[in-house]
């Protein structure tokens, strides 16, 4: 059932309807073009960026041990492994490496490089590393715990024991790519680990190998002729950047390019509306929220922070800005993971969130200042619930721009954004959102979305997920996250959930194959052109 449902959910495309696009040019048959942003592209290495577009050339450029099917997102499937065991306590995952992969160097790739390659991950301490990192791994054990046996086995040991559909999953991460470590041997520069050369090269065994990259203008990747499953069917993928959607809305209508992608909503309304493409909506392990400062003596009020919720337009936006961006969900465990819950008790109720005000000693409101992302969708949900807000008394200064650095370091009074996890788990979401373990300042746990927003997140919220994360029982874990979700639901959280975010793309007709995957891990060796 969990499979089906979330097959539902990927293969949510809305298929344009009937009027062709006038026959224009087109793309050659063998090649791949896709129209992006490349703004935010800073570097290609693995281990490091934590980006979209940028794992999805990573995705086609290295391999991983564990493959996640887009239409199987739960299934952790063979990769570079073949095959794994897991000890009976439950600590040890023993992998037996495919034999016959090269890297685009020549070189075989073996156990030494799977064993090189994890390790270099958590010692560079990057982003991308917390996928090893919170299960215990660190510089000073990663040598010890992760070990290859001998050419074609590798063991990685847990410090604790974990639900191991986490540890696999991990696995798959376009973070724990596989890299060439005889390649890199002489690429270390002041003890980086290749880092710096990786930024605008490969040295990876996937089905493409890296050609040209012109930051903020274009990127090409060549058709891999010795990959280990086989030659993909299109000889060249090329990336450009074009930042603005109505480029790429342009772009696409013309048969310039394949794939277009962060279109604005009217551009994709507009592209649905005429034919020969397909949009895909692929859902993500992330959400749209707002955050309350609870440092900030209002916000730090529960009946405050519950008002906030009746002052979304949930059904407004759905059928507006949100129709391509995100499924409505007030709940905090994303759709067909376990312990989804399919209620949503919240709407907008401007009388509700007076009541609730007055409830609080602020029957005539209050006025803070909000920060808010200036693209769509954001801005427009920021603007809705500024106007609603008003209605029940609060002014909120709208100042749209960069302030992420601000909700870092705790230095605001309400954010709004989006989240995006890419573990297909109800763990990455509930880690971020739902644990802080030190709530000081001192503490500097960016990562967690609780830490930013300063919630002293309850402690009995706080050990059922680390419990859920322990649990090697499905069904005791799945009923575990049932009652966290609800818990989270009934808290008043200062992190208010409104839709799970979806990833919308453009996609021409004749394209066949390119399908979005949730954890950003969208494949170019599947994909083939004709009616």
């Amino acid at each position: 059932m969990l499979r089906r449902h979330f097959l539902t959910l990927v293969s949510a495309v809305t298929i344009a309807a009937v009027i062709p696009l006038a026959a224009t040019a087109a793309t050659p048959e063998d090649q791949l073009v896709i129209a992006t942003n490349m703004s935010s592209m800073r570097g290609l290495d693995p281990h490091e960026l934590n980006q979209l577009e940028a794992a999805e050339v990573v995705a086609n450029l290295y391999e991983r041990l564990i493959v996640l099917p887009a239409d199987k997102i739960n299934e952790p499937q063979p990769g570079l492994a073949e095959s794994w065991t897991i000890s009976p306590d439950g600590k040890t995952f023993t992998f037996k490496i495919r034999a016959g992969v090269t890297f685009h160097s020549g070189n075989a790739l073996t156990a030494k490089d799977v064993e090189w390659s994890l390790r270099r991950l958590v010692k560079l301490g990057l982003a991308p590393s917390t996928d090893l990192r919170q299960w215990g791994f660190s510089a000073d054990n990663v040598d010890s715990l992760i070990r290859a046996t001998d050419a074609q086995t590798v063991e990685i040991e847990t410090p604790e024991v974990w639900n191991a559909d986490l540890i696999l999953l991990s696995l798959a991460s376009f973070s724990t790519s596989i890299l060439d470590s005889a390649f890199l041997a002489d690429k270390d520069k002041d003890g980086d680990l290749g880092r710096e050369f990786l930024q605008t090269a490969d040295a990876g065994s996937g089905p493409y190998s890296l050609k040209t990259w012109r930051a903020n203008e274009l990127l090409i990747a060549e058709a891999f002729a010795d990959y280990s499953q086989g030659a993909p069917a299109m000889r060249r993928v090329i990336l450009r950047h074009l930042p603005e959607s109505s480029a790429q809305r342009l772009q696409i209508e013309a048969g310039d390019v394949d794939v277009a992608t962060r279109l604005s909503s009217t551009d994709l309304a507009a592209l649905e509306a005429s034919g020969g493409v397909q949009i895909q909506k692929t859902p993500g392990f992330g959400f749209y929220y707002l955050a309350l400062n609870q440092k900030d003596e209002i916000l730090s009020n529960p009946k405050v922070r519950e008002a906030f919720r009746y002052l979304i337009d949930y059904d407004g936006l759905a059928n507006t800005v949100m129709k391509y961006y995100g499924i409505k969900q007030q709940s905090i465990i994303p759709a067909a993971l376990p312990g989804a819950l399919g209620e949503n008790p919240y709407k907008l109720d401007v009388e509700k969130a007076k009541q609730l005000l007055a409830e609080a000693g602020y029957p005539d409101g209050f006025s803070k200042v909000y920060y808010a992302t200036p693209v769509t969708p954001e801005f427009e949900v920021a603007q809705s619930l500024q106007a609603n807000a008003a209605k029940a008394g609060i002014k909120l200064d709208l100042q749209a721009g960069d302030h992420i650095g601000k909700f870092r370091e705790r230095a605001f009074e309400i954010f709004s954004a989006r989240s995006g996890e890419r573990l297909p788990d109800p763990h990455a979401v509930l880690a971020s959102y739902a644990t802080n373990a030190n709530n000081t300042d001192e503490a500097k746990l960016t990562g967690l979305l609780a830490w930013r927003t300063a919630w002293d997140v309850p402690k009995d919220l706080q050990d059922m997920v680390l419990a859920a994360a322990h649990e090697t029982d499905r069904t005791k874990r799945n009923a575990l996250y049932a009652k966290i979700n609800k818990a989270y639901l009934t808290s008043s959280p200062p992190l208010v959930t409104s839709f799970q975010r979806t990833d919308a793309k453009a996609v021409r007709n004749d394209v066949n194959g390119y399908i979005g995957h949730s954890t950003w891990l969208t494949r170019w060796d599947t994909v083939t052109k004709g009616d």
